[in-house]
């Protein structure tokens, strides 16, 4: 299947020229892939050749990176790996057409269909391209504003909401909500919606009370969000995604898809700049971005403003009446949004009972852990049963979820079947499930199989949390032949950590606390060890009450606090937290010292002289070494004393700062001998009566001086 998704059209998949006659081994094989990396990275003469079983001298596997004899020792990095499914663009087969855009005239036009998975035979979903429908302005003006804003919330710890489709933060900011503007972009997005694009809606889609719901301002960035799995927005009577930068600064975007078969049948739309796509609630898409960062805006569109206001789908019902299983799996979160959990629940057995997969899942959830407050029981029984159902048509969160309970076992509730479990996830992992390659991979690895840490890499360039932390170790350790990298680990780990990872965020704050290959920043860490601690992390809790133990980072010293969080983490079994409980009880005997008299306004800040105010900051073990006037450090000072928010730890606009690397003793003895048997050479040249020196040695005494002090 993966010779056939990267062949041309001559021979597809499963066509007669790729096959070879039983007991027979050919020394190439026709239409098999020529490249698995995206534009660009240039890996296409590396890839491996099959070698025949007769006449092979030797073997021409030449993929850089993997380990193995003559081969580098090294794995390939995510990098190499991103582009797992082949970036192709949609073909559309019908002519362009001139559309009407509401007061904006015509512009061109064009119409595509796929497929709908599990859905009956021959079902189609429509989606429509606008091309230029926004002017360079408008562009200019939504990415400017939506990106301070975004950025603003990011930096902050915000943003980062679950989203439904895989529940991973969003790292998304909405413009519109309930469809009511915010005041900073209401000029923008106003009269684009109001005057252009609901028209088109009402007219395409023949709803005349369509309203705008939500407007979602979405990045994709580097050690943030990078994949959205194929789904469907079963929230949305029609979906308006505004493209907003050129398709040349990224590679992949947005996709749609047609089956669950990703490496075949996933096509990216050609969405540039100032276009538009406008689908309804049955397209199934996704977004996928493998290389660079991309922006994009959705607008969310109800069939009313009832509906908008209230966050219900009122359009499923009648469909879902007249038995439609997908429709009655759509009404059934419509209900779920009104807290409605008997009505939705009836909804999804119904739908279940056509087998649609998609209720069989989330009954499966609700059956293997139930919703609190709803009074539902835990059937473990029923849960992998639902499950094995739905994984048997095909479902891809399905086969990842019931093949990493059989992979691992679950005491008491799962027996482990590690053959069964690794099938159902290679199943899964075909379908591009992150989730799947994760778990797979940590199958592999726990039975000696270094094939293993290639799905992690996979899963990681996907975005996936604990593959990244997985791999974040492999590079710190420098297991599975990976090499030992400190920027890479320090990479993956901040990578983790921004999607909420709570061990990540312990490790990344011990990094910074004891400046192991970053410049050492002890609130910054002390944060980390807070947030970790408060997500559930053994290490954040016991390094968390250590830092109240001792005051680090400019914390307030509360003895008791200190030990509730270490009787927290070694109640989840951590050894450590065990060895140093006396110590904490020790300390919570005595009474909290006095704590020092901060000022309390930001008038009182400035009264103080600018040494005053950097012993303050120093006190408290926050970093001033960028302020340069004395209205910085106030404003550093009342951001981080003063009860404002403060900012989160690390995000791409505040990038750490890697220490630099510090020379041997031999080293600097041989540049100090350098330094000494050039210095009288030119002071011979100087006392010789040249006059002036030479352009060349002006420029290396100052060299010289420097490296010698560096010396001493």
């Amino acid at each position: 299947s993966y010779g056939g998704a990267y062949s041309g059209y001559g021979g597809g998949y499963g066509s007669s020229s790729s096959k070879a006659a039983p007991g027979t081994s050919t020394g190439a094989v026709p239409g098999a892939p020529k490249s698995f990396a995206p534009p660009g990275n240039g890996l296409g003469a590396a890839l491996p050749r099959p070698v025949g079983a007769a006449g092979a001298a030797g073997s021409t596997f030449t993929y850089p990176g993997l380990g193995g004899a003559g081969l580098g020792g090294m794995w390939p990095s995510a990098e190499q790996l991103v582009a797992a499914v082949p970036v192709r663009p949609y073909e559309f087969s019908s002519q362009p057409q001139k559309a009407a855009v509401g007061d904006r005239g015509s512009f061109e036009e064009r119409s595509g269909l796929v497929a709908k998975p599990f859905a009956i035979a021959g079902r189609e979903a429509e989606f429509f391209l606008l091309k230029s429908a926004l002017s360079d302005n408008e562009v200019a003006e939504l990415v400017t504003a939506g990106s301070k804003a975004l950025s603003a919330l990011i930096s902050t710890g915000q943003a980062r909401e679950l989203d439904p489709t895989d529940g991973r933060p969003r790292f998304a900011v909405d413009l519109a909500e309930q469809g009511i503007y915010r005041s900073s972009l209401e000029h923008v997005l106003k009269p684009l919606v109001e005057g252009a694009l609901l028209p088109y809606v009402r007219s395409k889609f023949g709803c005349p009370g369509a309203a705008l719901s939500s407007a979602l301002f979405r990045r994709y960035m580097p050690e943030e969000r990078r994949f959205v799995p194929p789904h469907y927005e079963h929230g949305a009577f029609a979906v308006c995604v505004l493209g907003l930068q050129d398709p040349a600064a990224y590679t992949g975007g947005m996709f749609v898809q047609g089956s669950g078969r990703a490496f075949l049948d996933r096509k990216f739309l050609p969405l540039g700049r100032g276009d538009v796509c406008v689908h309804r609630y049955d397209l199934h898409h996704g977004v996928d971005v493998q290389e660079g960062s991309r922006v994009e805006l959705l607008l969310i569109i109800k069939d009313s403003a009832q509906a908008a206001k209230a966050g219900t789908s009122p359009w499923y019902l009648k469909a879902a009446e007249a038995g439609e299983a997908s429709a009655q799996y759509a009404w059934a979160l419509s209900l779920l949004n009104q807290n409605d959990y008997l009505g939705a629940r009836s909804w999804l057995d119904k739908a279940c009972a056509q087998d649609y997969p998609e209720a069989l899942y989330l009954q499966a959830d609700w059956a293997w852990q139930p919703p609190a407050g709803t009074g539902f029981t835990a059937d473990t029984a029923k849960a992998l049963q639902l499950l094995r159902r739905a994984a048997e048509l095909g479902h891809g969160r399905s086969q990842s979820r019931l093949g990493g309970m059989l992979a691992a076992g679950i005491k008491g509730r799962v027996q482990q079947d590690s053959w069964e479990g690794k099938r159902l996830l290679r199943l899964a992992f075909e379908q591009d499930e992150p989730d799947a390659g994760f778990h797979l991979g940590q199958a592999l690895l726990q039975e000696g199989d270094r094939d293993g840490a290639t799905k992690l890499l996979a899963a990681c360039a996907k975005g996936h949390p604990r593959a990244c932390f997985q791999i974040a170790e492999m590079y710190r350790e420098g297991q599975y032949q990976f090499s030992k990298d400190v920027p890479a680990s320090l990479r993956y780990t901040k990578w983790a950590a921004h999607q909420g990872d709570a061990q990540a965020m312990s490790n990344l704050g011990h990094l910074l606390v004891n400046g192991m290959g970053v410049v050492r920043d002890e609130a910054k860490a002390v944060r980390l060890f807070r947030h970790a601690a408060k997500l559930g992390a053994a290490e954040g809790m016991l390094n968390y009450g250590l830092a109240l133990l001792r005051g680090s980072g400019g914390v307030k010293v509360d003895y008791q606090e200190a030990l509730e969080w270490a009787q927290k983490s070694a109640a989840q079994g951590h050894t450590l937290a065990h060895q140093q409980l006396p110590m904490f009880f020790n300390a919570a005997k005595n009474p909290n010292p006095p704590a020092r008299s901060l000022p309390r306004s930001e008038d009182e800040l400035r009264r103080l002289g600018v040494k005053d105010l950097r012993d303050l900051l120093r006190a408290e073990g926050i970093d001033f070494s960028d302020c340069v006037e004395k209205s910085d450090l106030v404003a550093r000072a009342a951001m981080h004393l003063l009860g404002e928010e403060e900012p989160w730890d690390p995000a791409p606009e505040h990038t750490l700062l890697v220490e630099p690397p510090k020379k041997t003793r031999a080293e600097l003895l041989k540049q100090r001998q350098q330094a000494q048997t050039v210095s009288p050479a030119s002071g011979g040249g100087a006392n010789s009566g040249a006059g002036q020196q030479p352009p060349q040695q002006q420029r290396e005494q100052p060299q010289q001086q420097q490296a010698q002090q560096q010396a001493q």
